[in-house]
């Protein structure tokens, strides 16, 4: 009896307050989800960053050296996030970003070759990387990591990731889908450039 009547006191909860709760939740999930996924996107930028640094540092040597930027990556001493090099397809790395140039330019290679440097790597233009969701950024991609003129290696008259025709000025290039909300498409790529003044600029936010 006593056990019967202490069942019939217990209290549970309404109907009403499970719905305010579950709604409460879908609420909180609206907004968290989105920014919890943006901020994991751009946490995926630092790979960007860290390389066209790469990038720069190894141009910076190859121009004290030999008196020119060049597009030989490889002999600069720049290595490739997995250690892979290929002119010709996307490597099998889960890298987010392809980074480089994009193409191979000859006559300033040629330059440090004649200052006594070693430039081989002229028919390398960009390692290619796999991205969100398997998209892969391949070496052509890179031409569309363009400026206004001025705003990156003032003065040199590129507007996309390459090396001068005299060696003076370079830009390299980093593009990759790091948003898995992405349609893939190249305008919700993310788009950074770095000059050789060490200027690192977004091109195109992909988050």
């Amino acid at each position: 009896m006593k056990f019967t009547q202490e069942l019939k006191n217990s209290k549970g909860f309404t109907l009403v307050e499970l719905m305010v709760v579950v709604a409460i939740i879908g609420i909180l999930s609206a907004v968290a989800i989105p920014n919890f996924k943006k901020y994991q996107a751009k946490t995926k930028t630092s790979e960007a960053k860290l390389q066209l640094a790469s990038i720069y540092s190894a141009m910076a040597s190859l121009q004290t050296d030999y008196d020119s930027f060049g597009s030989c990556l490889g002999d600069a001493g720049y290595i490739s996030p997995n250690g892979e090099w290929d002119s010709t397809a996307p490597s099998s790395g889960n890298n987010y970003y392809s980074i480089g140039f994009n193409t191979a330019y000859g006559t300033p290679n040629d330059i440090v070759e004649a200052n006594g440097g070693v430039c081989q790597d002229i028919e390398f233009g960009a390692p290619a990387f796999k991205t969100v969701g398997g998209k892969k950024t391949t070496v052509s991609e890179l031409n569309q990591v363009s400026f206004t003129a001025g705003d990156l290696a003032d003065g040199s008259g590129l507007t996309s990731p390459g090396v001068n025709d005299q060696g003076g000025y370079f830009v390299a290039g980093a593009i990759g889908y790091i948003d898995s909300d992405s349609t893939t498409a190249i305008g919700d790529a993310d788009m950074w450039a770095i000059d050789q003044d060490k200027q690192l600029k977004m091109i195109n936010r992909g988050y």
